[in-house]
């Protein structure tokens, strides 16, 4: 050995051993070996691997349709960190570090390989037992069973992974797995104890794309297209943010700063930057571990989170605005609703109240005329008009309603739909000068009782407000009491729905007194206060039910 110089050395068992550690999941193992099954296949075949886990004999046997490995591969392939033969040719992959041969060694002790290649088969097997027992860091013996024997089989390659020693084998975490992972290998078939892994693509209701072509990103990332699809309803983890791919090969899944964001778990998508698997940076994209992690402190995956971005925080927004709208549709709908609601309580109060008003008011001289003064919800016909067969009096001279027989041949009188024509008359039986027959509009109806809305009106704005011309009552949202009352748990929760409709009771109560007063009801200057006090007391008599349970 030449004293004078230094080589860098590797202790091969080691070495080995310690890039199984990165293997730690039934999940993980299985899948490096399914994807060198999806990947080393012959130009134009469709690929497929079957898995079969024997959770009793803790075995799992991987078993692909590829262009399987002469004897020469098989020496490449327990090559530890070897380069890649299909990379070196040029044709990118996921095969970068050569850890296939290690993985099976992060739960089990012992890896058997059988590969058929062009009518040839070889099989080699390598134990713990044997990677431990070289000590001195040299080269570990492969144990050869059999080398290119003739054969009659396919193409493609058997692993069998023996005394696994986890102490459960999670089937249904390596079906997740791989059904995750297949998503981004067209035409894939794998089998797993007979059972295909089905790719469900989430129910989306938009697609966005994203073109890096003109931006300052185009520099770095090269000429890419970002996907970002929005699904239909919320994403459960695996599904959720924008996989990135390089030449297919899935890196990583990331929301890129939108983690735990409103609606961000409804953004899925992809993005494939051929670029990652050429990166070589000092600080590498990614390192051997498959850890499904890029290198944040790698120059392009920045350039890669900053585009992804930027996109996702976007269209989050855009969809959260949305949703607003959409709330605020339906919380207005819903705040109709209560405001209906209310002015229904106190429209019946009004009715009940003036009828009673009413009553009392017919037995004072004058009471009834101050009542009708004070309903200008009331159209009132004339009780007698002219053209019937009742004996009737003429009061005043001025043609007022009643059918006018026309000249000639027309219609006849039409009690229902008097028109202006004849004098104002008035029952007569003792001296009757005219004749006449009751009006069929002599009742009294409705046009409209009071109504309710709700209204953002400012928060230096009082509760609520009274227009007398509308006869609106106003439910101001703006108000700090009713605003908190809103936030709290929002229109149907019952803070706030009791907190309006006594806000809604108090402003009618006033309304009320104050038409009351300005049409002399009262007398006495304290009667205001006694009829607030009794309308608020029967309103919310009636509204007793909204503060049940």
């Amino acid at each position: 050995m030449d004293t004078d110089t230094i080589q860098v050395t590797s202790h091969v068992a080691r070495d080995l051993l310690q890039s199984a550690a990165l293997f730690q999941h039934e999940h993980s193992v299985v899948w490096e070996y399914v994807s060198n099954g999806l990947e080393y296949i012959e130009p134009g075949q469709m690929p497929v691997v079957d898995v079969r886990v024997n959770t009793k004999a803790k075995k799992i046997t991987i078993e692909d349709t590829g262009r399987g490995m002469t004897f020469a591969d098989l020496d490449r392939y327990f090559q530890m960190h070897g380069e890649n033969v299909d990379r070196k040719k040029g044709k990118p992959g996921r095969g970068m570090f050569g850890t296939g041969k290690s993985a099976a060694f992060g739960i089990a002790d012992c890896l058997r390989v059988t590969t058929v290649r062009n009518g040839k088969r070889s099989q080699v097997e390598l134990t713990r037992k044997d990677i431990e027992a070289e000590t001195e860091g040299k080269s570990i013996p492969v144990k050869v069973v059999e080398k290119e024997v003739a054969s009659e089989d396919a193409n493609g390659t058997k692993v069998e992974i023996e005394k696994i020693h986890l102490k459960k084998i999670d089937v249904a975490s390596v079906i997740r797995h791989i059904e995750r992972h297949i998503a981004h290998w067209p035409n894939a078939t794998v089998l797993i104890n007979h059972k295909e892994c089905k790719v469900t693509e989430p129910l989306y209701s938009e697609e966005h794309k994203f073109s890096t072509v003109g931006t300052p990103f185009e520099a770095k990332l090269g000429s890419v297209e970002l996907v970002i699809k929005i699904a239909k309803a919320p994403l459960e983890p695996e599904f959720q943010g924008i996989a990135i791919l390089s030449n297919n090969v899935w890196h990583t899944s990331t929301l890129a700063g939108c983690e735990n964001k409103p609606f961000a778990n409804y953004l899925f998508g992809e993005f494939d930057v051929p670029n990652i698997g050429k990166d070589k940076s000092p600080i590498p994209p990614f390192d051997m571990s498959r850890s499904m992690r890029l290198n944040p402190k790698n120059e392009l995956v920045q350039q890669i989170f900053a585009f992804v971005g930027s996109h996702l925080e976007h269209l989050r927004r855009e969809i959260e605005k949305r949703d607003r709208e959409r709330r605020k549709q339906e919380e207005n709908k819903k705040l109709q609703q209560e405001a209906d609601a209310i002015a229904d309580l106190i429209n019946h109060d009004f009715n009940d109240w003036r009828e009673q008003v009413k009553r009392s008011a017919a037995r004072v001289p004058g009471g009834e005329d101050r009542l009708r003064a004070a309903g200008p919800d009331d159209d009132e016909g004339d009780d007698f008009i002219f053209g019937g067969d009742e004996p009737a009096k003429v009061v005043e001279a001025e043609p007022g309603p009643g059918p006018v027989p026309g000249p000639g041949p027309g219609p006849g009188p039409n009690p229902e739909n008097p028109k202006p024509g004849g004098p104002k008359i008035v029952p007569e039986a003792e001296n009757p000068d005219a004749t006449g027959q009751p009006a069929k509009s002599k009742q009294r109806t409705r046009r409209g009782g009071f109504l309710v809305d709700f209204k953002n009106m400012g928060e230096e704005e009082k509760r609520a407000k009274y227009e007398r011309e509308e006869r609106t009552i106003y439910v101001n949202l703006d108000h700090p009491q009713i605003a908190a009352a809103l936030a709290f748990g929002g229109i149907e929760e019952p803070t706030f729905r009791r907190l309006a409709y006594e806000v809604a009771f108090a402003e009618y109560a006033v309304a009320l007194a104050s038409e009351m007063a300005a049409n002399d009801y009262f007398i006495d200057v304290t009667e205001p206060i006694f009829e607030f006090r009794d309308t608020l007391d029967r309103l919310s008599r009636a509204a007793a039910s909204i503060y049940a349970a």
